[in-house]
């Protein structure tokens, strides 16, 4: 009877302990499922931490997830946590219960449950692009690159301990006596001296291996319109993630995979401008404007420039059970969301200019630039306008003329 209690008890903890689930639109779970694929009713996919969703989220479900790679079932329930990355020139996909992942940048087989179950010695990332196909009928497909020809493997086979199966040899034997096969001489016509001579061999250059510009992500032009088209890229800027698939490993130069499975900024035409250094902040996506960026360095939220360096340095931390948010800057003002530690999803808002020096612009309603707005007060020039703001008070209703640091210059009276 105490048996069969302990039984229950344990059997109701598990069924109490929630199951971490990822929380995503429609939408864009359909275009997980097209991009990723399921293998075995697992999928490894990023975990894309999604701002209009972290109510769902109970506090600390996300620790560690956001920006990970995963596995996740068909429910989109996390069976896998973070602990590998991506082999560089290969998908993981389960094969008969085994997965090669990368484990400290080797080829490393895990089973359904996260475990490691043996480590081979090929480089998940390297010019040799080695592969490995999912296991099947108890045996996996193994191409192990060469360290001086481009595109030729050593093809062999592994059992699900990582041995290598010894490869049959045929061996072709000839008979003992042979009977010779008759020669047969062609005649040969003799040459006319008549006859002009023949015209001398054409000396032809080899085929020249192909060379790739660096630092650029391969996308041919059809994929990049449309990223262009559904990605913002203001200064230039944009967030993409290197993802290293079979059409950019075959068209991009092999010191480049050191940008695979990371997050990096290019310009318009795909050229990488800022790379490592950075994450992605839990609570919101990086996006720049006027020439600033908020990412995550170090665990806290800072600001970049276009060329990647540190200009504003926030101090609140990028992400934790109630994920503060730093939004883009609009007329020189950026708004910090300071997340509450008691109460999920409230948040104290501050105002910061380029500098990041704290400013009282969020006192004021309607704020907009002093410059627009000319027309609507009859005591505004525009020589008072300049670099200012015009905003109505939040608990009188009064226009002010306001300069950048929230230092009020003057009441407004609207044109009647």
């Amino acid at each position: 009877m105490r048996k069969l209690l302990v039984f229950v008890f344990i059997l109701t903890l598990n069924l109490a302990k929630a199951q971490v689930v990822l929380r995503l639109d429609s939408m864009l779970k359909v275009a997980y499922i097209k991009k990723y694929h399921f293998s075995e009713n697992l999928m490894c996919v990023p975990f894309y931490c999604d701002p209009f969703y972290e109510t769902f989220y109970k506090k600390g479900d996300t620790n560690g997830l956001c920006g990970k790679y995963v596995f996740v079932n068909r429910n989109f329930e996390l069976k896998i946590r973070p602990g590998f990355s991506l082999p560089c020139s290969f998908e993981p996909r389960f094969g008969e219960g085994l997965c090669a992942v990368n484990i400290g940048n080797k080829i490393t087989f895990i089973d359904t449950l996260g475990k490691v179950q043996f480590t081979t010695n090929l480089s998940a990332c390297s010019p040799q692009r080695n592969k490995i196909l999912p296991f099947k009928n108890g045996k996996a497909k193994v191409y192990k690159g060469s360290n001086t020809l481009k595109h030729f493997y050593e093809v062999y086979y592994i059992d699900k301990q990582g041995k290598r199966i010894p490869e049959k040899v045929m061996v072709h034997v000839v008979p003992k006596k042979v009977k010779q096969d008759p020669v047969i001489i062609a005649a040969v016509p003799k040459p006319n001296p008549l006859s002009p001579p023949p015209p001398p061999p054409v000396f032809q250059l080899p085929d020249l291996p192909k060379a790739f510009a660096r630092s650029i992500y391969p996308i041919d032009s059809i994929n990049a319109k449309r990223y262009l088209a559904e990605n913002r890229h203001q200064d230039n800027r944009m967030l993409l993630y290197f993802d290293c698939g079979s059409y950019q490993l075959e068209n991009m130069d092999m010191r480049d995979t050191i940008y695979c499975g990371k997050f990096v900024f290019t310009d318009s035409n795909f050229h990488i401008k800022i790379a490592g250094g950075f994450k992605l902040p839990c609570g919101f996506q990086p996006e720049f404007s006027e020439g600033l960026c908020a990412v995550a360095i170090d665990s806290l939220i800072d600001y970049i420039d276009t060329e990647g360096r540190v200009v504003i340095q926030t101090g609140l931390k990028a992400c934790g059970p109630n994920s503060n948010k730093a939004s883009t800057f609009r007329n020189g003002i950026a708004t910090l969301y300071i997340a509450d530690t008691l109460v999920k999803g409230m948040y104290t808002t501050l105002a910061i200019n380029t500098k990041g020096e704290r400013v009282r612009l969020l006192e004021f309603d309607d704020l907009e630039l002093a410059e627009k707005k000319l027309d609507q007060f009859s005591n505004l020039n525009a020589e008072e306008a300049v670099n200012c703001f015009v905003g109505k008070g939040k608990t009188n209703g009064i226009w002010f003329l306001i300069e950048k640091s929230g230092k009020v210059r003057k009441k407004l009276e609207l044109k009647r």
